[in-house]
């Protein structure tokens, strides 16, 4: 799967084929295959937060390799570290002239999408940044839970989708695109899946007689739990995890009242009547942080208290 991976972009898609910290996985002639295969007079050379750290010469990479007793037991990232070099806005401009487009590679050798010919003259301009070797072990620490944690959802039998803050995709699995596949009768759209799963229209929320709360998105035809990933009390993505046994008998209810004879409306009033009690008891009667957990207005909630006869001083 193919990242675009732009000067100091977080958002990046993880599907990895195989193990991606393996220190013998990338040699030195793998990137005199890169220039080769792209087509490139240079690569340039980036951190994991899409940091220009220098530029690798075609030139320069294929003169060092015509020694090979030399370069035949280095470890790539030596390697690439003694030849990349810092080039000026004014050294890039003649060179990339010619070139719309670079693949971009970090201090392992592997291959970190592409940059336009804007992009890196737009990162030299802003300066080279450093990665001390601190930095570098702790990519090497990442990597590995990175895979470590791939291992993990790939082989959970069910399938998994998980997007950040921003909505934009960070990882799903192989049953998440088969269970897409089916569904819709094409190929995976991420896009699609993005605009599908951010759009509260699209999404109705369900409940079990268990009170557990669910959704149904109305496009992709599956029901789901969005479990909120936290770092540090913020929730920072979610993961949408499509339980099997919901979608055989999903059996959604509305807890706590007999549905017969009431209308839809009805339904939802008495739904968000429910939240709002459950909410002025979290937070200690408190109208202001009980607004802000809603996400609402406090007239908006002092409205609907009215509205729904809610007594904020009954204990």
């Amino acid at each position: 799967m193919k990242s675009h991976n732009a000067p100091e972009s977080d958002d990046s898609i993880k599907k990895f084929e195989e193990n991606p910290y393996n220190p013998e996985k990338v040699k030195p002639e793998d990137i005199v295959r890169l220039f080769m295969a792209n087509n490139v007079p240079l690569i340039p050379v980036i951190s994991n937060r899409g940091v220009l750290l220098g530029v690798l010469s075609k030139g320069d990479v294929i003169s060092e390799m015509s020694d090979i007793e030399r370069v035949k037991d280095q470890k790539i990232d030596h390697f690439i570290k003694s030849l990349m070099k810092k080039m000026t806005f004014d050294d890039l401009l003649p060179v990339v002239a010619e070139v719309r487009e670079f693949v971009t590679v970090n201090l392992f050798g592997e291959a970190q999408g592409s940059w336009t010919r804007a992009d890196l003259l737009s990162a030299s301009e802003r300066g080279y940044g450093k990665q001390t070797s601190e930095e570098i072990e702790k990519q090497q620490e990442e990597q590995i839970l990175e895979w470590m944690i791939y291992l993990i959802l790939e082989h959970i039998p069910r399938a998994l989708y998980a997007i950040n803050d921003k909505g934009k995709t960070i990882f799903y699995n192989s049953y998440f695109e088969e269970l897409f596949e089916e569904n819709m009768g094409r190929e995976m759209d991420i896009a699609f899946v993005e605009a599908s799963l951010n759009d509260s229209e699209r999404n109705e929320i369900l409940y079990r007689a268990e009170g557990e709360a669910y959704f149904l998105n109305t496009d992709m035809r599956f029901y789901y739990e969005r479990i909120p990933f936290r770092n540090n009390d913020q929730i920072v993505g979610y993961l949408i995890y499509c339980d099997r046994a919901l979608n055989e008998s999903p059996d959604c209810t509305v807890p706590g009242i007999d549905r017969t004879g009431m209308s839809l409306q009805q339904i939802l009033n008495f739904v968000e009547r429910s939240v709002i009690v459950e909410s002025i008891k979290k937070e200690g009667r408190d109208l202001g942080k009980v607004a802000r957990s809603l996400k609402i207005s406090k007239k908006s909630l002092e409205k609907k208290i009215e509205k729904y006869t809610i007594d904020v001083a009954e204990k």
